[in-house]
C-alpha cells in the first residue's frame, strides 16, 4: 500500500490545481445530468439499434468527454497541455474503436436467428456479447500496438507481470466488500443486478436439459472477461498507449471517458466510475501494467452478480 500511496503523492505533486479539477468534475457532472435527465443513451442512441449510425454516436460522446476535458485543461493552461499530431492521430484511433465496440454488437443477432434456436437465442446473444470484444477492442489494438508502438517497453498496453504485487488489491478488494454488500440493497441496484437474470440462462439450462449453474458458470465467465477488454482499453490504451505523448495529462481525460462507458447502468455506479476510473488511472500510470485494473474491476464487478444473487 505504501507503493500506492507514493503513486499518489507523486502524481499530485506539482499537477494538482483546485480550480482545474473543480472545472473538470463539474464538466464531468454535466455530461452525467444531461444524461440521465434526458435518457440521451437508453432513448436516443438506442432509437438507433441495429444500425450504423450508433458508431457515430458513440464516436462523438466519448470524443465530447475525452477532447472536452482536454480542451479545459488547456484552456486553464496553456502550457500544461501539448499536443502533438501522433496523439490525435491515436486517441482518434481510440474513439473509433470504442465507438464500434459499443454499437456493433446488434449485427451479432442477424448471424444467431439464423443458427441457433429461438429459446436460446438471448443467452448466446449475451455470452456474445461479452465477448466481441476480443475483436473490437483486443484484436484492433494489437495493431495499433504494432503501428504506433511496437518498441515499447510496457508489453502490450500494459500486458505485463513484471513486478505485479496483488497483495495491495486484495486489501482494496476487501475493504470494497461491505460497501459493495450494501449497494446491492439500493433500488437501482436491485433492479440491473445480477446481470444474469436478463439473460434467458434458465430456458438455455431447461432446452440443453442441464443443471443451471452450467448457465451461469458460462455467462459470468465470459462477462468477468469483459472487464479484461475494459482495462485494456482505458487504463492500458488511453492511460500507458498516450502517456508517453501526454504525460499526467492523460488521467482526467479518461476518467471523463470512462464515466460515458456507464451511461446505461445505475447513476450510482456511473458517479463511482469516476473515482474508481481516476484510481485505476493513476495506479496504471505508474505500474505500467494493467493487472491491478483487471483484478479490482472484475473483482468488484463478481461480488455485485454474488451479492445481487444472494439477496434474490
Amino acid at each position: 500500500m505504501k507503493k500506492f500511496i507514493g503513486y499518489f503523492k507523486d502524481f499530485h505533486q506539482g499537477y494538482y490545481n483546485t480550480s482545474l479539477y473543480t472545472i473538470v468534475f463539474l464538466f464531468i457532472g454535466l455530461l452525467i445530468g444531461i444524461n440521465y435527465k434526458f435518457d440521451f443513451e437508453d432513448s436516443i442512441i438506442d432509437s438507433y439499434y441495429g444500425r450504423s449510425i450508433r458508431i457515430v454516436f458513440y464516436f462523438l460522446i466519448h470524443g465530447i468527454a475525452f477532447y472536452g476535458v482536454l480542451f479545459l485543461m488547456w484552456a486553464h493552461d496553456k502550457n500544461k497541455v501539448n499536443f502533438s499530431g501522433q496523439f490525435f492521430i491515436k486517441s482518434m484511433i481510440g474513439m473509433l474503436i470504442l465507438g464500434t465496440d459499443r454499437a456493433v454488437y446488434p449485427f451479432i443477432s442477424d448471424f444467431l436467428i439464423s443458427e441457433v434456436p429461438s429459446e436460446t437465442y438471448r443467452f448466446y446473444f449475451k455470452v456474445l456479447f461479452n465477448a466481441y470484444g476480443l475483436i473490437t477492442i483486443v484484436a484492433t489494438l494489437f495493431l495499433v500496438k504494432l503501428i504506433f508502438d511496437q518498441k515499447s517497453g510496457d508489453g502490450f498496453y500494459g500486458i505485463q507481470f513484471r513486478k505485479v504485487e496483488f497483495k495491495p488489491y486484495w486489501l482494496m478488494l476487501a475493504f470494497m466488500v461491505p460497501i459493495i454488500y450494501c449497494a446491492t440493497w439500493l433500488p437501482d441496484i436491485v433492479n440491473y443486478y445480477p446481470t444474469y437474470k436478463r439473460v434467458g440462462g434458465v430456458r438455455f439450462a431447461h432446452f440443453y436439459q442441464v443443471k443451471e449453474w452450467v448457465s451461469v458458470f458460462i455467462y459470468e465467465t465470459v462477462y468477468l472477461l469483459d472487464f479484461f477488454n475494459t482495462e485494456l482499453f482505458f487504463r492500458g490504451f488511453l492511460i500507458i498507449g498516450l502517456s508517453k505523448l501526454m504525460g499526467k495529462n492523460v488521467v482526467l481525460p479518461m476518467v471523463a471517458t470512462y464515466a460515458v462507458l456507464h451511461f446505461g447502468k445505475p447513476i450510482g455506479e456511473t458517479i463511482s466510475s469516476v473515482f474508481g476510473g481516476y484510481i485505476l488511472g493513476i495506479i496504471a500510470l505508474y505500474s505500467r501494467n494493467i493487472w491491478g485494473g483487471v483484478f479490482l474491476h472484475g473483482g468488484i464487478a463478481f461480488l455485485m452478480e454474488v451479492f445481487a444473487f444472494w439477496n434474490k
